[in-house]
Formats: structure tokens, sequence, C-alpha cells
């Protein structure tokens, strides 16, 4: 069940949606985090990176769709949600964070960021960890 006070919205980006089956592969540097994804078919398929810079708080959580509703945090499957109303966000005031929950088949990752961007994006039949192996080495 949510924390009272929470509340989730859509993110104002617009980001490709994410695939039903897949999990993501994700790196991060202790500043940045990239979240490589298989696109759902609606949104043209294929693979998409992000990266969140500026990160103040990653987490990766074994939470499944099957178990969202248990969540005291907002979320929806397969999607990305901003949270607002938390303290994480308020700890870092001066910095202007984000905070948001993703959802894939198998887990759930939140992050407290500044900033994110549409990284990369590709039609190749690649798997989200080779795509992402492919982007770090340039």
């Amino acid at each position: 069940m949510t924390t009272p006070g929470l509340t989730g919205s859509e993110p104002r980006e617009e980001l490709p949606m994410i695939e039903t089956e897949a999990d993501p592969a994700v790196f991060f540097d202790g500043s940045n985090l990239l979240i490589s994804y298989k696109v759902a078919p609606l949104s043209g398929g294929g693979l998409a990176i992000l990266q969140f810079s500026d990160v103040l708080e990653f987490k990766a959580d074994p939470l499944n769709v099957d178990e969202l509703s248990e969540a005291p945090f907002p979320v929806s499957a397969w999607a990305f949600t901003e949270i607002t109303g938390s303290d994480k966000i308020t700890r870092w005031a001066g910095q202007a964070p984000r905070y948001w929950s993703i959802s894939f088949n198998d887990m759930t990752l939140l992050v407290v960021f500044e900033r994110v961007r549409l990284a990369a994006q590709t039609q190749e039949p690649l798997s989200p960890a080779k795509a992402l192996g492919r982007f770090l080495m340039g």
C-alpha cells in the first residue's frame, strides 16, 4: 500500500513505452545511471537506453508486476511514474531532484535524479545487456 502523502503521475518526458516481457540492463557509476530496455511494439519496438544524470539515490527492487499493489510508493506496471510528496525529494531540495519508479516484469527501479534523456534507440535485434555494452564501449 502506498505511503500516505505520496502521489504518482506520468513524467513530462515522452519516452518509449516499456515492453512487457524483458527486464532491463542497468549500469550505475555513482553519478550516472543507464537503463537499457526493450521498447513496446506500440512505441516502435527495438531497444532504448535512458541516461539519468546527477543521480542522488538508486535502488533496484525485486518487486514484480504482480506485487505492485504492495509497493509503499506509487508505481504502475511497465511504466515510468514520477513520485511527489516524498522526503527523498525534500532531502535534496537544493538540487531540484526528481523521483521516479520504473516498473519492469520482474523488478522495479527507484531513482532520485536531476536530469534524464533518451541516450540511444535502435531497432537492432539485441538484448538489453548487449545494447548497453555496445553503448558503453562507444
